[in-house]
């Protein structure tokens, strides 16, 4: 969005700077390039009502920064699923070992009460 006011904000700057007839034949010439340019305008003044435009290079900086840190935490991310899958997987395999262990205990006593 920034980057297509900043291509044609000059369009309005030239606009601005003429008057009479020189107005007229720039605004009947460049119709089109007027009507994006105001389009542009009332999208960018949305997103920034104070008028205060920031640069394209910073926000480019300020996107790199989140992307890096997005991936960082994607990363702890991933590693702390990983060890909570471990964690489960682990539960999970001494649960089944302890019902294994407590069905067995009933089949011995099952096998001395059968033997007395």
């Amino acid at each position: 969005m920034l980057k297509k006011y900043r291509k044609v904000k000059h369009i309005g700057e030239e606009l601005k700077a003429l008057s009479g007839r020189e107005e007229k034949k720039y605004r009947k010439e460049h119709g089109g390039d007027i009507a994006e340019y105001h389009e542009t305008c009332k999208q960018v003044l949305e997103l920034y009502p104070s008028g205060n435009i920031p640069k394209v290079e910073n926000l480019e900086k300020h996107i790199a920064s989140l992307q890096k840190k997005l991936s960082k935490k994607n990363s702890e991310y991933n590693q702390a699923d990983k060890k909570s899958r471990e964690l489960s997987e682990a539960t999970r395999t001494i649960e089944e070992y302890l019902r294994h262990e407590q069905s067995r205990g009933q089949q011995q006593k099952r096998k001395r009460n059968d033997l007395e």
